[in-house]
């Protein structure tokens, strides 16, 4: 592994770390949606951890799994935190389907955080990178190749934008979590460490 990438690792680590210091600084209210999005986030938090240990051992495809399983954690608690109403909250703590589809779902986020310059920002760098990683494991099949060394090609280039995306949504989950509960400062801060971030390559 290449010392530009070990040292992404560790940045990475580090913004989670701080995320879960600062989401770790607070009481939070006992109803159902707050308790849904700060379990939501411990779950990514360690994701985030497992990711970095997989990918550390070589266990690149099992880690994009991981990473999918961010973005699409991020999505549910944006929309929790967002647009859910009472009886949606009541359906998901009751009922073995969720009661949207990810299209409805990512309507409300947008309907909800469209104007927000944070989210506008992040989406507007990373929507495409995000897209092109999270797709499921079928539709990845175009990238295997047969050889000597069968399977999916990877390049740090790529893990780091797979790292980074992961990072992010953990990021703009927590900020916005933080804000919905009043914790403006502790937003703003966790808002901050997106700036260490740039702009992915095309």
């Amino acid at each position: 592994m290449k010392s530009e990438l070990t040292e992404h690792f560790d940045k990475v680590r580090s913004t989670a770390s701080e995320v879960d210091r600062v989401i770790s600084l607070h009481s939070y209210p006992n109803d159902v949606a707050t308790v849904m999005v700060r379990g939501l986030l411990a779950a990514l938090l360690e994701h985030h951890r497992s990711i970095l240990q997989l990918l550390k051992s070589g266990a690149v495809n099992s880690s994009y799994a991981l990473a999918r399983d961010i973005v699409t954690g991020m999505r549910y608690g944006l929309w929790i935190t967002s647009s859910a109403t009472e009886e949606q909250i009541r359906r998901i703590e009751t009922g073995d389907e969720f009661p949207l589809t990810i299209p409805e779902m990512v309507k409300g986020i947008e309907a909800a955080y469209g104007t927000d310059p944070f989210f506008d920002g992040l989406k507007n760098q990373w929507a495409t990178k995000l897209y092109k990683y999270t797709r499921s494991d079928v539709v990845q099949l175009g990238r295997w190749h047969i050889g000597a060394s069968s399977g999916l090609q990877w390049d740090n280039d790529e893990i780091r934008d797979v790292t980074t995306i992961a990072t992010l949504c953990i990021v703009l989950l927590a900020a916005k979590f933080l804000a919905i509960q009043k914790h403006e400062a502790d937003c703003l801060r966790i808002e901050a460490l997106a700036a260490d971030y740039v702009t992915p390559r095309p």
